[in-house]
């Protein structure tokens, strides 16, 4: 009801009995969708907040508004300092206008395309909601509607009050249908028609919880003032609409990252089982070892016989490497093989934790019914909407691999960000060797060596977003990022290190 024509109808003289002479001494924005207007004398002062949100379309009319010190932008510069000379409702529409002289603010109240339009001269030139430049071509004579009230109009319009007056709204059509108004017989639907006009003319303001305002069905509380019930609908509304929407995305955010957990336990559990049931790194050194009077240093691989299937099996090397030192590399896969199996298993118990006590969570804040408690809350476990704002404007992509953490830069100038102020001295830090690309940081943790394996899922990922991307094999180094410096005035990205190690890895995403 509340962007009805009728409540309009009353809201237009109250507002004109409050800011007649009153001069506009500022008129800003400092949330999207929201513009306050702040008028006044040397005697007094009144505001008006227009909240045009699209799903939340309201008027309040504040004692007082302190405006932030920052992010806020002021809007219709012409019209301050320049006197209310009126304000009136336009016939049969959601909408009225405060009249400044020859210009004028039309507030158009239709819900989800609620705006406000500047206007000169009758020629509207500018507009609070730009993303509605249609609003634009509108001609404010027009919006008055020339409707005549009568039983014979009435009739032409099929004894339909919705039809002859379009400004009822769905509100009234719901009530008239509820009503059986439209079963009535044709001689009786005038009587009450006029019936029903007298109800939305002089009924008081009705208030529902919900919340909701009415003209026509009765509420437990109730008001004769547009202003006093606009103001009690705007707390309730934004109250209990913002509430609803905090908790949804609090409890969303929880619900996303269980979806997460439960991806990587699916992923985890078919690495376990891959590993798990992979040939083991020490049989093929013990066949190596077996042979090693008949190998020789320079062979890319040797077909040996399998002692343990009986069978013949090629074994590839590393051609830079003796044998004996292709199988002391064996042996180490082997060692990093067991710790990566009880690795594995270790982080899927985790996970599977972690989702118990997400779910637990997501129950709490279903459960608050307090405004501050479900800030605090969301604010102490990063669920606000402002904690994913923040997420989107880090320098680096965040990935988490068996517990470890893993930075990769976004571009150049995040790179320096990542490696120059993020990362700590003692993270590892990897790039591409002698080209361009990603810097990669794996986190370090407190008294615990990086793994193997872990080196090389983050090579392969700096390697992936370098310039040798397509190589099948890519040289990757590695140091803690205290042996990494950046030269004064060197381009964004380039730095300098002390001491490395290189590994080669295939180019590979996570």
């Amino acid at each position: 009801m509340f962007h009805n024509y009728f409540f309009l109808k009353r809201l237009a003289p109250e507002l004109e009995k409050e800011l007649k002479g009153l001069v506009l001494l500022e008129c800003f924005s400092q949330n999207k969708d929201e513009l306050i207007l702040g008028f006044g004398d040397p005697e007094r002062e009144f505001y008006i907040r227009a909240n045009l949100d699209p799903n939340v379309s309201l008027l309040s009319f504040p004692d007082q508004f302190a405006r932030a010190g920052k992010n806020s932008v002021d809007l219709f510069p012409t019209l301050l300092d320049k006197k209310v000379t009126g304000v009136s409702v336009f016939n049969y529409e959601r909408s009225f206008q405060l009249e400044f002289g020859d210009e004028a603010l039309i507030f158009k109240m239709h819900a989800r395309r609620a705006n406000i339009l500047h206007c000169q001269n009758l020629e509207v030139i500018n507009l609070f909601r730009k993303s509605l430049d249609a609003d634009l071509e509108i001609n404010p004579k027009d919006l008055h509607k020339e409707i005549v009230i009568s039983e014979q109009q009435f009739a032409i319009a099929g004894n339909n009050p919705v039809e002859l007056i379009p400004a009822l709204g769905k509100e009234v059509k719901a009530h008239l249908e509820q009503s059986k108004f439209f079963d009535l017989p044709g001689d009786e639907k005038w009587a009450h028609f006029q019936q029903l006009l007298d109800q939305l003319n002089s009924n008081p303001i009705f208030l529902h919880e919900g919340p909701a305002i009415s003209l026509i069905i009765s509420g437990t509380e109730k008001t004769k003032s547009a202003i006093e019930a606009s103001n009690w609908l705007y707390n309730k509304t934004v109250r209990s609409f913002y509430f609803d929407k905090e908790k949804s995305v609090g409890i969303n955010k929880l619900k996303q990252r269980i979806k997460k957990s439960e991806s990587y336990i699916s992923k985890t559990r078919s690495k376990l089982e891959q590993v798990e049931n992979a040939r083991s790194p020490e049989e093929i050194a013990n066949i190596l070892m077996a042979n090693l009077n008949s190998l020789q240093t320079g062979l890319t691989k040797a077909v040996l016989h399998d002692f343990y299937t009986d069978q013949p099996i090629e074994i590839k090397l590393n051609r830079d490497l003796s044998p004996q030192k292709n199988a002391e590399n064996l042996y180490r896969k082997s060692k990093n093989r067991h710790q990566e199996i009880d690795t594995l298993k270790d982080n899927i118990a985790a996970k599977e934790t972690l989702i118990e006590k997400l779910s637990r969570q997501i129950l709490h804040i279903q459960d608050i019914s307090d405004t501050k408690e479900l800030r605090k809350y969301l604010k102490d476990h990063g669920l606000t909407q402002m904690e994913k704002a923040q997420n989107e404007n880090r320098p680096y992509h965040e990935f988490e691999v068996e517990g470890w953490q893993i930075l990769l830069g976004k571009h150049a100038k995040a790179n320096d960000e990542l490696t120059l102020k993020v990362a700590n001295k003692n993270d590892l830090w990897l790039h591409a060797k002698d080209v361009a690309g990603s810097h990669v940081v794996i986190r370090q943790k407190p008294g615990q060596n990086f793994p193997n394996h872990i080196i090389e899922i983050a090579a392969a990922l700096a390697a992936a977003n370098s310039k040798r991307k397509t190589d099948s094999l890519c040289p990757v180094i590695y140091t803690q990022k205290k042996f990494v410096r950046k030269m004064k005035g060197a381009p964004a990205g380039q730095v300098i290190v002390e001491k490395e190690e290189v590994v080669m890895i295939e180019p590979a995403n996570l």
